[in-house]
């Protein structure tokens, strides 16, 4: 006669992000300006935010804001934007290369079927607002 083979559950445990976090340390780039490999895959933050630089980059040159209206808008301190404009400006071939990849890649989306989803979603939403 077979035994029946019974299976001890196995105890699952979720990894400890912040151990793994605590063995890579944060790189400063420059005075306000970090980057982390698992923050923003590498890219160049604002220190203590998740905020690129790319993003103030952009807000400056697509919506020519200054670094008081970047400030405002993204509920920054005044110096944290200049910091990274600063760098923007150190480090300018980088950033652009960095936001050109960016157009391409929204480009790519809007061209996928996901962005066609998107576009269906967003006349379903304009339709029903004339509706009412």
């Amino acid at each position: 006669m077979a035994e029946k083979r019974v299976e001890r559950e196995i105890e699952r445990q979720k990894p400890d992000i912040q151990e793994h976090i605590k063995g890579v340390k944060f790189h400063e780039l420059a005075p306000g300006v970090t980057t982390h490999p698992l923050v923003r895959s590498g890219r160049p933050c604002i220190e203590g935010t998740g905020i690129m630089v790319t993003t103030i980059a952009g807000l400056q040159k697509y919506r020519n804001m200054d670094a008081q209206q970047i400030a405002d808008h993204l509920r920054l301190e005044l110096f944290m934007v200049q910091d990274a404009l600063n760098y923007y400006a150190s480090h300018i071939d980088y950033i652009e290369t960095e936001l050109q990849l960016d157009d391409i890649n929204h480009e790519q989306l809007a061209e996928s079927h996901y962005g066609d989803f998107s576009r269906e979603i967003l006349s379903r939403r304009e339709s029903t607002a004339r509706d009412t």
